[in-house]
């Protein structure tokens, strides 16, 4: 198999980092059906993701004199409340987790598309 060039990985990367903003979007918005972790827990999770794709792009931009791709200054959603779930109307699974012992919020936090992120 042939080795990607960095123009290559570049356009993954901005294809994984645009994945990772959607799908957080999603959990905060729909939330997610994780038996075991809140949705706070894995847009949080999914918020490294963007970090760590942000991470790597700027290192193959700049070990190869590349201009950064415009999807490296979108939005790095924020960091949420590891108790936050979106949807209360997932009963079963809220009542689980707290068995657990976990503090369940529904607090909201909101991503601005519109803010230009370096991480």
């Amino acid at each position: 198999m042939k080795k990607k060039t960095p123009q290559q990985e570049l356009k993954e990367l901005s294809g994984n980092l645009v994945d990772d903003i959607n799908r957080w979007n999603h959990l905060n918005e729909y939330g997610g059906s994780d038996p075991f972790w809140t949705d706070g827990v894995n847009m949080n999770l999914v918020r490294n993701h963007v970090i760590y794709h942000k991470q790597q792009i700027k290192e193959i931009c700049e070990e190869n004199s590349l201009a950064f791709p415009d999807t490296y200054y979108l939005a790095t959603p924020p960091k949420v409340d590891d108790g936050y779930m979106a949807n209360v109307k997932q009963r079963d699974r809220i009542k689980r987790l707290r068995q657990f012992g976990t503090k369940i919020t529904i607090k909201r936090v909101e991503y601005d598309a519109s803010q230009i992120s370096l991480f």
